[in-house]
């Protein structure tokens, strides 16, 4: 009877958390949370985290984890690899080896594993991917030259890709992180066909999500298309104008089992417009904020929470690299989504396949570590990195283990050793936080001739200086990262 017993208990207990269920993402008012409770707080595992951090998801663009090309091996091999304008041939073989899209997901599902370490919570993955490198995204052209979409011309799901996403929310459900799963992507809408009423998009919105209801994870958020406002959409429903029906019939088909948005990126519409309609019936508001200045991140989120209204979370789940607009979200209490694109190199970025999900550059360490500091979790180790393009730091006016006793004149001169691409930005840390940056030489710290902080507590302190330089016309960079220690003398504080 003892045992009888045992097991009902058992059985009660998987019954009411959901069979398979570990993490459980939903909204509460402005607060995303994960099995009830607000993200980031001491009750969900982080008891020293940044307060601004509470009911937010700090996230990654990793929409090809679930990359492949039906193209290859015709294509998209070194063989006859595909044509870029601005990055020359483009081929998503490993070094060494074929593409392979199960060992992509592989090792996805691996590298999800460092990233929760970090305190990272979510990442976007897309049934149509993204832009497979930098300046190669069709242009000129009805679609991209690639092929990856998990519909058919029909809208229905293909099983591949099924199999792949199933795979993701499994990793990441185990590991207490939430998916946010894209649907279409511009460019890749057009490998589904385009009929009245646009019935082949309503069918693979319905079959997704049913698809998803079939799953036995509940930590995923849908984001139907991507990027729905810049014009890249051949399909009516994805565009301003009809993407309030998509909205309406995805959130009667997830019912309360996934909250449903989709991201948009730059303008305002209308009130009373079908745009704004469909952003007044989203679960969440998800935007992006490509391009801009830290400044810039704040007045984007303060306009977006002025149009909607504050009494739903928001979430920039696509940026760039740059940690200054990270902390500037997180002031605003949002979270926000690291885009670094790579150069299709199994090193650099997350969006250019082969891709290395590892925390395996300057630019990815930068962002995880100020993850681990902003969510109390563990720093990475910052990886070996080797590459003769990368910029070269000379710091003058400051040397390592130095005491400053006054005001001192400290630049950053950063030598530019690639020919197309420029020096982007120069970011000063001082003891592992954003201080300042500068975007044009001279790169002075504190963006001042003579640099003195009088906040700064007497003692050692370090300083870091990452320089930043393009690799690609729109997305891609490298940086190369200095630190030094140097001693504020006591009294010269005043």
């Amino acid at each position: 009877m003892r045992n009888l017993l045992l097991a009902l208990v058992v059985l009660a207990s998987v019954a009411g958390s959901g069979f398979g269920q570990r993490t459980v993402v939903g909204t509460r008012g402005s607060a995303f949370t994960i099995n009830g409770r607000p993200t980031y707080t001491a009750d969900a595992g982080f008891p020293n985290a940044d307060p601004n951090l509470i009911g937010t998801l700090l996230n990654v663009r990793a929409v090809q984890g679930i990359f492949d090309d039906a193209n290859y091996p015709a294509q998209g091999g070194r063989s006859k690899p595909y044509s870029s304008n601005t990055m020359g041939a483009v081929a998503f073989e490993y070094p060494g080896g074929k593409w392979d899209a199960e060992r992509n997901v592989d090792e996805f599902v691996q590298g999800l594993e460092d990233w929760r370490r970090a305190g990272l919570l979510a990442f976007t993955v897309n049934l149509q991917g993204g832009g497979p490198t930098d300046g190669n995204y069709g242009e000129n052209v009805p679609m991209q030259p690639h092929h990856n979409s998990g519909f058919d011309s029909e809208g229905n799901l293909k099983s591949a890709y099924g199999k792949r996403i199933e795979k993701v929310l499994a990793a990441a459900d185990r590991l207490g992180m939430v998916a946010i799963v894209g649907f279409f992507y511009q460019g890749s809408d057009e490998r589904i066909a385009i009929v009245s009423n646009d019935e082949n998009v309503r069918r693979a919105v319905v079959n997704g999500v049913r698809f998803l209801k079939s799953l036995p994870y509940r930590n995923v958020l849908i984001e139907i298309n991507n990027e729905t406002s810049v014009g890249g959409y051949s399909h009516p429903l994805l565009q301003p104008d009809g993407i309030y029906e998509l909205v309406a019939l995805a959130k009667a088909e997830a019912g309360k089992d996934f909250p449903v948005s989709m991201s948009w990126s730059g303008g305002i519409m209308p009130r009373g417009s079908r745009g704004d309609r469909a952003l007044r019936m989203v679960d969440y508001v998800m935007f992006h904020t490509n391009g801009r200045a830290p400044e810039e991140v704040h007045t984007d989120i303060q306009a977006m929470r002025k149009w909607l209204g504050y009494e739903r979370p928001v979430l920039i789940n696509e940026d760039g690299v740059s940690t200054f607009n990270l902390h500037a979200a997180v002031q605003e209490r949002v979270g926000w989504g690291y885009y670094d694109q790579g150069w299709n190199n199994y090193r650099d970025g997350f969006q250019s396949p082969p891709t290395n999900w590892r925390i395996s550059t300057p630019v990815k360490w930068l962002f995880f570590e100020q993850v681990a500091r902003l969510t109390g979790s563990p720093i990475p180790p910052r990886p070996d990195y080797a590459d003769n393009e990368t910029p070269v730091i000379k710091l003058i006016g400051l040397q390592d283990g130095q005491t400053l006793k006054g005001p001192a004149w400290i630049e950053a001169v950063v030598e530019d050793r690639h020919s197309r691409w420029p020096i982007k930005r120069v970011e000063f840390f001082i003891d592992g936080r954003p201080y300042s940056y500068r975007t044009n030489a001279p790169y002075m710290l504190g963006g001042r001739e003579w640099w003195l902080d009088r906040q700064l507590a007497p003692g050692k302190h370090t300083l870091r200086v990452a320089a930043f330089d393009m690799r690609g016309p729109r997305f891609t960079e490298t940086c190369t990262i200095e630190e030094l220690s140097f001693v504020i003398e006591k009294g010269n504080e005043r």
